[in-house]
C-alpha cells in the first residue's frame, strides 16, 4: 500500500511517500516560505523521485491538528483535492501522534508539545517500547504549568526523564529543567511527514480512514479572534 502524507501544521512543512511501511521518499522544508507556495511542488517532487503518479497512491494522509490554523487548512485542502479527484480514501492524523513517531526507536515516555502561545501548549503523552508507539492520553490544549505537573507525576511513577518533541520542546525544556525532561535530537524535534505515514497506516489497519469530504481540522481551541469576540460578549 502506498501512502502520500502531508504535514503543514507548523512552520516547517514536509511531504512523504511510503510503501508497505517503508519510507520511499520525503521532502522537508523549513525555509520561511508559505506552505501554499511549497506543498504541492514538494508533493510532485516526492512522487516524481519515486516515479509514481498520484493515481498510484492508495491512501492520502494529512496532519489535521492541532497546529497552525492556516497551515492545517492548506494541508487539508491539498489532500481533499487529491482524494476527491482520484476517489481515494484519506487519513486524518493527529499532529501530536505523528510527532511521537520521531522517537519510535527510543524506549520511554514521549511528550509531544506544540507551542500554542499565551503560555499554553498542545500536548499528548505516548510510550515507545523501541518498536511500537502507544498513546497514553488524548490530545489537549493546556497551560505549561499544568503540563509540568503531569511531567513530574510521570517522572515520579517511571523514574525516568520524559522525551520532548515538537516546536514546544525548547519552551518546555527551558521551563521544566533537565531534571525531568530531555529533548529529542535536533533533526528529530520538529514534525516530519514520515511520521504521518506511520500513523496513517495504523488508522488504515484499524479501519479508521475517512473520505476526502470528511477531512476537517482539529484545532483543539478557538482562534484568538474568536476567543476575544466571545469574551467581549460575555460568553467565555
Amino acid at each position: 500500500m502506498r501512502i502520500l502524507a502531508f504535514d503543514t501544521s507548523a512552520k516547517a512543512a514536509s511531504v512523504a511517500l511510503s510503501q508497505d511501511g517503508k519510507l520511499i521518499s520525503e521532502f522537508y522544508l523549513d525555509s520561511g516560505f508559505t506552505h501554499s507556495e511549497t506543498v504541492l511542488p514538494m508533493a510532485k517532487a516526492v512522487l516524481d523521485a519515486a516515479r509514481i503518479t498520484p493515481s498510484d497512491v492508495d491512501l492520502f494522509a494529512v496532519n489535521c491538528g492541532p497546529g497552525s490554523f492556516t497551515g492545517l487548512r492548506i494541508g487539508i485542502a491539498a489532500v481533499k483535492a487529491l482524494g476527491m479527484s482520484l476517489d481515494k480514501p484519506c487519513a486524518a492524523v493527529s499532529t501530536l501522534e505523528a510527532l511521537a513517531y520521531n522517537m519510535q526507536s527510543s524506549k520511554g515516555i514521549i511528550c509531544a508539545a506544540m507551542d500554542a502561545r499565551c503560555n499554553q501548549v498542545y500536548t499528548a503523552f505516548f510510550e515507545s517500547d523501541g518498536i511500537n508507539v502507544t498513546r497514553i492520553c488524548d490530545d489537549r490544549a493546556v497551560s505549561t504549568d499544568l503540563l509540568f505537573e503531569d511531567i513530574k507525576k510521570l517522572f515520579d511513577e517511571r523514574g525516568e526523564k520524559i522525551w520532548l518533541v515538537g516546536d514546544g520542546a525548547a519552551l518546555c525544556y527551558k521551563k521544566f529543567g533537565e531534571e525531568y525532561v530531555k529533548t529529542a535530537p535536533t533533526q528529530l524535534v520538529l514534525g516530519h511527514a514520515s511520521g504521518t505515514c506511520i500513523a496513517a497506516e495504523k488508522l488504515y489497519e484499524n479501519g479508521k480512514t475517512v473520505s476526502a469530504a470528511e477531512l476537517v481540522p482539529n484545532y483543539l481551541r478557538l482562534a484568538q479572534a474568536e476567543r476575544e469576540k466571545l469574551q467581549k460578549e460575555g460568553k467565555l
